[in-house]
């Protein structure tokens, strides 16, 4: 499997973290086959709220969006599943920031809140290999 996505740092901060992401070029953005098979695998992230310029949710952009975004809403989907299975013990409202770094060389910030940091961290990870598994090249 190739790597289309990586993080290259990972900062554990107090209640959040940051962490540096990589991107392959030519992978940068979503499509909506990518999207569809990601859905199917986790048909709540076009249900979360999303800051975007199209609407109110993250489905209004999922299928054009940079992978760190939806890095960024996996990993607090993956977050939200767990709660829910009783692996954290409290109602959380979880929130997330993607910003480019240096878009032409695909290396991005993904910044995500947490309530245990050892769950935040499989996050990441499932949510990397997850995205890494979905893109079809």
């Amino acid at each position: 499997m190739i790597e289309v996505i990586r993080a290259s740092r990972i900062c554990v901060r107090p209640r959040r973290i940051e962490a540096n992401i990589d991107v392959v070029a030519g992978f940068r953005t979503t499509t909506p086959e990518l999207a569809a098979r990601i859905c199917a695998r986790f048909p709540n992230l076009v249900h979360h709220a999303c800051v975007n310029d199209e609407g109110p949710t993250f489905g209004a952009v999922i299928d054009h969006t940079p992978l760190p975004h939806l890095l960024e809403h996996l990993v607090i989907d993956l977050q939200v599943v767990a709660e829910k299975s009783g692996t954290l013990s409290q109602s959380f409202t979880y929130v997330g920031t993607t910003q480019w770094l240096d878009e032409q060389r695909g290396l991005a910030r993904v910044e995500v809140n947490f309530t245990d940091d050892l769950v935040a961290l499989r996050a990441f990870k499932d949510a990397l290999c997850a995205i890494n598994e979905a893109v079809v090249l």
